[in-house]
């Protein structure tokens, strides 16, 4: 029989394992965690998705005031730009995330990612914690450093399910045993491999579709989806529209 107090989780936002010429697109994945008691985000995505967000929430039936909790799994852009419309949320983030983005090691890792800038406009909201603990009823955090130093996920451990952030990018990467791009250490990031395979029977990626997991191995993607990309036309000719299918 299912917890009726046990979190539950949907994909607000999925994340899209897609780079390009120009760079790393940064559509991650934004997770709601509910527990009977808290709202609870799990990254918020970075520029671009802003209204597809507030969107995505108005269909959830859930306003930003009413979000209590945002999770960040680490700091970079891509995860973390959209705080701001959840004035009355606090902010769990690791403490050796704060110190990464704080103290000079993104500069000396030579990681572009971080939005430094930002972190005093939220710091009064942040709820630091170190290891793994339990932050809410049912929600434990796992270290899985290798990404940055203090990239966390969250796990639901009733269910079984991590919220891995760019611990886990993707499962092409996962499946290959390639690590993440790697801004900590790379020995690290595959040991963060294991520990998830370790606790998870299902993984939410940082930029990818949720995948069941087997003997340690993706089994399954969990949802299926496509991806439109327009081009706007010439001068007299209609938008080019490119559909890349998703599993």
């Amino acid at each position: 029989m299912t917890d009726p107090a046990a979190p539950s989780w949907r994909i607000v936002l999925p994340g899209i394992p897609i780079t390009s010429s120009r760079g790393a697109l940064g559509w991650s994945t934004v997770t709601l965690v509910q527990t009977g008691e808290y709202n609870l985000l799990v990254d918020t995505g970075s520029y671009g998705d802003r209204a597809q967000l507030l969107a995505a929430l108005d269909a959830a039936g859930l306003s930003p005031e009413y979000v209590d909790v945002l999770f960040f799994t680490h700091f970079h852009y891509d995860h973390i730009l959209n705080f701001d419309l959840f004035a009355n949320a606090v902010i769990y983030l690791s403490t050796e995330e704060i110190n990464y983005a704080t103290t000079g090691g993104y500069q000396e890792s030579n990681d572009p990612f971080v939005p430094a800038a930002l972190y005093p406009l939220l710091a009064e909201r942040v709820k630091p914690f170190s290891g793994e603990v339990e932050l809410l009823a049912g929600l434990r955090t796992i270290p899985l450093p290798g990404h940055t130093p203090g990239m966390t996920g969250l796990l639901l451990e009733n269910e079984g399910v991590l919220l891995a952030g760019d611990g886990i990018k993707n499962g092409y990467e996962f499946s290959k045993g390639e690590p993440p791009p790697v801004f900590g250490n790379s020995d690290a990031a595959l040991r963060s491999y294991q520990r998830s395979a370790e606790v998870a029977r299902v993984i939410i990626p940082g930029h990818d579709s949720p995948f069941r997991l087997q003997n340690g191995s993706v089994l399954e993607y969990l949802d299926s989806f496509s991806l439109d990309i327009v081009f706007a036309g010439e001068p007299g000719k209609e938008p080019e529209t490119i559909r890349l299918p998703r599993r």
